[in-house]
């Protein structure tokens, strides 16, 4: 039963986990992924605003995503000029301070940043169970659930999660099977979803290798 219980978890925890990088109308039993939130279509909505709701007189869109689809290879320049395309201002928390990638292409940056010895080991990505280094601010960290091909640069003062109290991965009681020899189910739940108060804050890179 334990074996069983801890399985549904782990299940529940690898669908969000696969989610987080999902493109607008994945479905409602999944995340409001990264791909939605940095989709640079303006008629397609994220959190049910499109880019083409939010436009000044001068041609600003305030809910802008941003993605970058040059085909290139993976270098410091590379994440420098991410975080430059979506810096917001000067000053702390003015530009991306988290990028993620696969681990193909971290591997990548790790052994440039080891041959030049610019960096240091991330603290706060090593706390939460991830292999992390820092550098010039970032914190970069390898996602095996990332896309192939793919970086996200984000900016950790506008990106979250919003999880119920009631909801964060809470066990209802377990019920009789209708119909059955007495068998018994229960349910998992998991009532949040990830949010953005600023698209322009984050960038997605597709096409690296």
């Amino acid at each position: 039963m334990t074996q069983r219980v801890a399985s549904a978890q782990k299940s529940l925890t690898k669908l969000l986990a696969g989610s987080i990088y999902d493109t607008a109308g994945a479905g409602s039993t999944r995340l409001t992924g990264l791909l939605a939130c940095c989709n640079e279509t303006a008629t397609t909505a994220y959190g049910q605003i499109a880019e083409n709701d939010l436009v000044s007189a001068d041609g600003t869109k305030a809910w802008e995503g941003k993605v970058t689809t040059t085909t290139e290879g993976i270098s410091l320049n590379v994440l420098r000029t991410m975080a430059t395309e979506a810096k917001l201002r000067d000053g702390a928390k003015g530009k991306p301070d988290m990028i993620v990638m696969p681990e193909a292409l971290w591997n990548v940056v790790a052994d440039v940043l080891q041959a030049q010895q610019r960096f240091v080991d991330s603290k706060s990505t090593v706390e939460a169970g991830f292999t992390g280094l820092k550098f010039e601010g970032k914190d970069l960290f390898p996602d095996d659930y990332c896309p192939s091909g793919y970086a996200f640069a984000l900016n950790s003062a506008h990106i979250g999660f919003a999880v119920h109290k009631k909801g964060n991965f809470m066990r209802s009681k377990w019920k009789v099977i209708p119909d059955s020899p007495e068998d018994r189910t229960m349910k998992i739940y998991f009532d949040g979803n990830m949010i953005v108060n600023n698209r322009k804050a984050h960038i997605a890179h597709s096409n690296l290798s």
